[in-house]
């Protein structure tokens, strides 16, 4: 009998604990959600000042401080194809104050592509929202006799082996898109990786290389000057200073469209409350008129979901690319 209240006292005891933890967690989201932020908010950005990525982190960046009544610090962590930046950031106290603007298709396939990761996805993050997506062409120099992704196949297709094509770095997108575009036509053509687009684009201008899979916001410039032919983008719909050039998706190709979702991740464990604010933030931020005229200006196509449909989007990413790269045994070491 007396072990029996004793197992029952116990029993109390721990309900009792469990209601008062509960309790303290629920006043404390109210409280987190009334003064959060409370200082400024570190952005890490996994790549140098300048580029594309980087310019659309600050343009949100300066928006969602003035919505959130504070700075928003971005901390550029280039090096490593992003994987110094997805550590910090994955290791970063989940308390709101660090977030992490990111091309999320590759935070999605880079697990595959390495031996040793710093990083779980679905463990070390939680996703906030993306932004915008930056569609990808099919890119050739003037010197190939190609006009459509047709044309060019049936080119490879008669000098296997012979092409060259480059990437702005050995286990980006434009690198997995190409392999993808390989695997899916039955194409051979030997990969040239180079430490950025410049020096990609300029070889690939020049005839070291034929193609290329590069973003359609610094491809348009070259399109237009008539210095390189792009045979086709990824994505739903042409793009307006690309009228010309067909998607994917319209030429019946829909697997070879490939597309970078940009987009916002926190740590795991981040409070929900400031989740919430984050989000918020950012939907206000895409709609304000300089983040809006940036977009449309470098071809950046909005993109902005929940939280939810942010985390279907990578698992999708994860899936479509773990297939590739375990199937073609790609590794970057």
């Amino acid at each position: 009998m007396k072990i029996a209240n004793h197992l029952a006292g116990r029993t109390m005891r721990r309900r009792l604990l469990a209601a008062t933890a509960l309790m303290l967690v629920s006043s404390a989201l109210p409280a987190l959600a009334d003064t959060y932020p409370s200082k400024p908010i570190r952005m890490i950005v996994p790549y140098l000042a300048g580029g594309v990525t980087d310019v659309m982190a600050r343009q949100f960046a300066t928006v969602m401080s003035d919505k959130l009544g504070q700075q928003i610090v971005v901390d550029n962590k280039p090096g490593a194809n992003t994987l110094i930046a997805t550590q910090a950031a994955a290791t970063a106290p989940p308390d709101g104050y660090t977030i992490f603007f990111m091309d999320l298709s590759l935070l999605s396939y880079n697990a595959y592509l390495y031996k040793q990761q710093p990083y779980e996805l679905t463990r070390d993050f939680v996703p906030v929202t993306s932004v915008a997506e930056i569609p990808l062409g099919l890119a050739v120099n003037n010197f190939v006799p190609a006009n459509n992704v047709k044309e060019f196949i049936a080119y490879a297709k008669a000098n296997p082996g012979k092409l060259n094509y480059s990437s702005t770095a050995s286990g980006g997108l434009p690198h997995l898109a190409m392999e993808n575009l390989k695997s899916v036509a039955g194409i051979e053509m030997t990969h040239v990786p180079y430490k950025g687009a410049a020096a990609a684009i300029t070889d690939m201008i020049g005839g070291q290389v034929q193609a290329m899979f590069n973003d359609v916001s610094t491809s348009v410039q070259y399109v237009n000057a008539g210095r390189m032919k792009v045979l086709a983008i990824s994505g739903d719909k042409r793009m307006p200073r690309m009228p010309d050039v067909p998607t994917f998706a319209e030429l019946g190709m829909p697997k070879l469209s490939t597309a970078a979702f940009m987009g916002i991740v926190a740590p795991a464990k981040t409070p929900p409350a400031a989740i919430a604010r984050l989000d918020a933030a950012i939907r206000e931020a895409s709609k304000s008129p300089a983040v809006v005229e940036y977009l449309q200006t470098n071809n950046l196509v909005p993109r902005v979901t929940s939280g939810a449909e942010l985390g279907g989007i990578m698992a999708t990413e994860q899936k479509k690319w773990r297939e590739l790269v375990t199937r073609l045994d790609l590794k970057v070491d």
